[in-house]
């Protein structure tokens, strides 16, 4: 009976360290992509990384389909932000909120939303995979990116 349950109690000891390094390996992982994305929403990074290498074969250049939403700053150059997104995603975006709203349908890979993100102007980045079905355009406002970053902020505090 002893040896049962000190077995027992090794195996829910294991398990515990097992599970605290996977959420160890997920906090670093969400690290990263603040340092290497600070404007993108993490879900988009998190969810473009899982469906590039689901199919890998298939988005190993191209990317799957999705609406990306720029926000920039008030008073940003409309024609520049468009002709820079329009030369980084090879799309047009629409433009909503008085210029400071810029939405695209497009495939992403990681290497477009880097250059989204680096570009000056920009004070956010959201997206939601699309697969073959077409845009419904806007969706987000800069809101929405204020506090799902500041989320994330408070769920690392929280398991410091």
């Amino acid at each position: 009976m002893q040896m049962v349950c000190r077995y027992r109690l090794e195996m829910e000891s294991k398990a515990f360290y097992e599970l605290q390094g996977l959420r160890n390996q997920k906090e670093k992982m969400e690290a990263s992509y603040h340092q290497i994305f600070p404007k993108v929403d993490p879900y988009l990074v998190h969810d473009l990384i899982l469906r590039m290498y689901q199919d890998s074969v298939k988005n190993k250049n191209k990317g799957p389909m999705y609406t990306v939403e720029v926000f920039t700053k008030v008073g940003t150059d409309s024609q520049k932000c468009k002709d820079h997104i329009l030369a980084t995603t090879g799309t047009v975006p629409g433009i909503y909120d008085k210029g400071t709203h810029y939405v695209t349908h497009m495939r992403l890979i990681l290497e477009i939303l880097k250059k989204l993100n680096d570009f000056e102007y920009v004070l956010g980045i959201m997206g939601d995979y699309t697969g073959s079905n077409p845009s419904m355009g806007p969706r987000y406002d800069i809101g929405d990116f204020q506090k799902r970053r500041q989320e994330v902020d408070d769920r690392k505090k929280n398991i410091s």
